[in-house]
């Protein structure tokens, strides 16, 4: 059975920090402008991709109007657009974002919906998948969530807000020992650890990898400091 192999992948900094953030919008932009003012020239580049959404009243009553998740989207598709021909685009593109939409709608009701981990997995996928594609001896392994995910999430109690690292978890158990072996697991009653200890050491080994190469990606230490999933 072919190892799960996750790479590395640079992400926005400012995008990142808002997707893992616990974003409500009601009357106000400024829990997410509050973050996106740390980086000026964001400003400009967003002005021109929601230019058609504009009138008159700026950016900040664009998000209000289009709400965060929409809005959330989109500018997912600037930094997608970007990646691919290596310039940011004149409007936004929500095809772009579709795989991405359809993972959170998988599991949404595995998360707490005020975060955006979900989002963030696929956009982290989807930015690696492009990044792999532009090698020159491009891999064959596509980074795509196996449905057999969303059996394993159903044994799990309640929801969570670190659903990707939930995710990515089971993604590499399934990857090493098959999803009946996991079901069998979950269903008697084992934890995360128990499971762990299933794993042959290079299995363990991959694990780490995979598990080091995401928390980078997205800037996020702390996961392996303390339980938290």
């Amino acid at each position: 059975m072919q190892i799960l192999k996750l790479p590395y992948v640079k992400l926005p900094a400012e995008f990142v920090t808002l997707l893992k953030s616990n974003i409500s919008i009601s009357n106000s932009a400024a829990p997410v402008f509050d973050i996106l003012k740390t980086n000026k020239s964001i400003y400009l580049i967003l002005q021109n991709a929601f230019k058609e959404f504009d009138d008159g009243r700026g950016i900040e009553k664009i998000l209000l109007a289009l709400g965060w998740e929409n809005f959330r989207e989109r500018m997912a598709s600037m930094y997608m657009f970007r990646e691919l021909h290596g310039q940011y685009p004149a409007s936004t593109n929500m095809e772009l974002v579709d795989d991405i939409r359809k993972l959170e709608a998988q599991f949404s009701s595995h998360t707490v919906h005020t975060f955006s981990r979900l989002f963030l997995l696929g956009f982290y996928l989807k930015m690696a998948d492009i990044q792999e594609s532009k090698k020159e001896n491009p891999g064959t392994l596509e980074l795509k969530i196996p449905f057999e995910i969303a059996s394993l999430l159903k044994l799990s109690q309640g929801r969570t807000e670190r659903t990707d690292w939930l995710i990515l978890s089971l993604w590499h158990f399934t990857s090493a020992l098959g999803d009946k072996a996991v079901v069998g697991a979950l269903v008697d009653g084992k934890k995360f650890d128990d499971i762990y200890r299933m794993l042959t050491p290079r299995a363990r080994e991959k694990m780490s990898d995979n598990l080091l190469a995401y928390g980078a990606s997205i800037n996020e230490e702390d996961i392996f400091l303390y339980e938290k999933i």
